[in-house]
Order: structure tokens, then sequence, then C-alpha cells
């Protein structure tokens, strides 16, 4: 970790998320946080300042107006639009199939109304 953990008064570390106390097993390598919700928040936080630094750096300025002028006065465009080509019309939507028809509905009255009552085994 490249950030100095936190420790209270008498030297124990802190929560590097919340800041509260650690309970620290006396085994293996020591916890940075107290629990695994703040670790994950923590790399959370950790994951998205740097997705949003990475997104900033990728990000192309924009520039205001398409054309500009040179030193000499003249006017250079970046695209030449006379040889552009034509953006085609947007596709006319298809027309969805009628849905098939429903199978009607039938009550549980209807379904036995056939059978002899009583016993059927």
């Amino acid at each position: 970790m490249t950030y100095e953990t936190p420790r209270d008064g008498a030297g124990n570390k802190l929560c590097g998320w919340c800041g509260g106390a650690i309970k620290q097993s006396g085994v293996g390598r020591s916890r940075d946080y107290c629990t695994r919700l703040c670790r994950e928040r923590a790399y959370r936080k950790r994951r998205d300042e740097r997705l949003i630094t990475e997104a900033l750096a990728a990000a192309a300025p924009i520039s205001s107006t398409a054309e500009t002028v040179s030193s000499t006065g003249e006017t250079d465009s970046p695209v030449d639009v006379s040889e552009a080509p034509a953006i085609p019309a947007p596709a006319e939507p298809r027309e969805r199939p009628a849905p098939a028809p429903r199978r009607p509905v039938r009550r549980v009255s209807d379904v036995f109304q056939g059978l002899p009552k009583g016993r059927l085994f």
C-alpha cells in the first residue's frame, strides 16, 4: 500500500476506511481494515479514482469550431467536406408480425366436469 496506515495514540492500527479499531489475530499478515465492507469500499474508491483519471487522460480536447485559421490567414478544414460520403437515411422500421393467438383459459371446474365423482383409484 502506498499510504501511511492510521494509528491511535498507543500505536495500534486503525481501519483505513472508517478509522475504527482493528482486531488483529496475532497470526499472519496484519489487517488494514476492520471489516470486509470497509476493505471493499476503499477498493471501490481507489478503482473509481483510477478510472476517472484514465478517462480524463484519454479524452481529447474538443475545439469549438470545425475550421482553424493558419498564420497565413488561410482556412484549414480538418475534413474535406466535398468528398465526404453521403450518410444514408435511416431504414424504415419493419412491422412486427401479429402475435400468435392465445389458447383460451379454462377454469379448473371445467377440466373435471366430465369425470365421475368419487374415488378414481
